[in-house]
């Protein structure tokens, strides 16, 4: 089951670091085994940096996976963590920690078509709701439930997603209940949110079935849109990565693009650049974008800047992301023109 409504597009951001970089677990250090990580973290990045779980069963990306060595800037082994209720101790769990080189995948990326998902995400705050046969309905914490958390925690990093858990502190309590949260009461939720400075929401339920399945739902709501999908997952803790990926994988539809190899050159004007640091600030934002290859000064007017921007996507997406970076407001375009127009905020 899966609904979709939309409302007016503004959501906010939080840029995410280690995009380029894969940590995945490995058998033992042997040179058969760095091979096969290094695959497996290149897998990790694409997947993070499209936004899709899928990727890698796309025909576009086979070509590239003969030598994934290629790509690599950096490589070593290190210890990970133990898991929750595993038998192997913490010094026994070996991950290859994998660098990739970012204009190679960038690269890759571009010639495979691949959608991109930007490095300037929503940060979401997740209200996670379980349904225990015994202990009945609670909310899921570190303190109530950390290996839940952990496994979520492991599976949104894997994604490259910011997000929060509530402090489940007394305001809380008061402004969202058990069962409301359950009910994905998105009336209630949404006020008993606006404490925390984050783009949006999710409330995630879940259950286990007497067979052992895990069954569940997520809601999600930001300022541009809300969506409500089940799921199904296999038995065990590890029901939280399938869920986590169901749920990105749809997520990130509304932000990803697909890099054009020809870029298209659109004018941008910005009001209230009134300093050269407001000037410098402008431009360093454009320039961290993905999507802008390009920025010349086209023309300064008092406090107006009209700034010639070669993107490789098109007007509509470079808009919303430059409203995700908190820097600018959209403002009214003028009737038969195709001139984007902004404010420059500054926060």
């Amino acid at each position: 089951m899966v609904f979709l409504a939309c409302f007016s597009l503004q959501v906010m951001a939080e840029e995410v670091a280690g995009l380029y970089r894969g940590l995945v677990p490995v058998s033992d250090q042997s040179e058969e085994s760095r091979d096969a990580g290094v695959r497996d973290a290149l897998a990790q990045v694409l997947i993070k940096l499209t936004g899709n779980s899928t990727i890698m069963q796309s025909p576009r990306v086979q070509p590239f996976l003969t030598n994934p060595s290629a790509f690599v800037s950096g490589v070593g082994f290190r210890n990970l963590p133990a898991l929750d209720n595993s038998d192997i101790d913490a010094d026994e769990r070996i991950g290859l920690d994998v660098s990739f080189d970012r204009r190679a995948v960038d690269q890759l990326i571009r010639q495979a078509e691949l959608p991109v998902l930007p490095s300037n995400r929503p940060k979401l705050l997740v209200w996670i709701i379980r349904d225990d046969a015994v202990e009945g309905r609670d909310f899921v914490s570190p303190e109530t439930a950390k290996a839940v958390v952990d496994s979520f925690d492991r599976a949104m990093k894997e994604r490259g997603m910011p997000y929060m858990l509530p402090n489940f502190d007394l305001q809380d309590q008061l402004s969202l209940s058990v069962n409301e949260a359950w009910s994905l009461r998105a009336d209630l939720i949404d006020p008993a949110s606006e404490r925390y400075d984050t783009d949006g929401w999710i409330a995630l339920r879940f259950y286990t079935t007497s067979s052992g399945e895990v069954r569940g739902a997520w809601l999600y709501q930001s300022s541009g849109r809300r969506q409500l999908n089940d799921f199904r997952a296999a038995p065990g803790e590890a029901f939280m990565a399938d869920a986590v990926g169901s749920l990105v994988d749809s997520l990130t539809r509304a932000y990803t693009y697909i890099p054009q190899l020809d870029t298209s050159q659109m004018l941008v004007k910005i009001a209230g650049v009134d300093s050269f640091a407001d000037y410098q600030a402008v431009l360093a934002q454009l320039n961290k974008l993905e999507l802008v290859d390009s920025v010349e000064l086209f023309a300064v007017q008092g406090d107006q800047l009209t700034l010639a921007i070669e993107a490789e996507a098109g007007a509509d997406l470079l808009r919303s992301a430059l409203v995700r970076s908190r820097r600018f407001d959209s403002q009214p375009q003028l009737e038969g023109s195709n001139q984007l127009n902004f404010n420059w905020t500054g926060n």
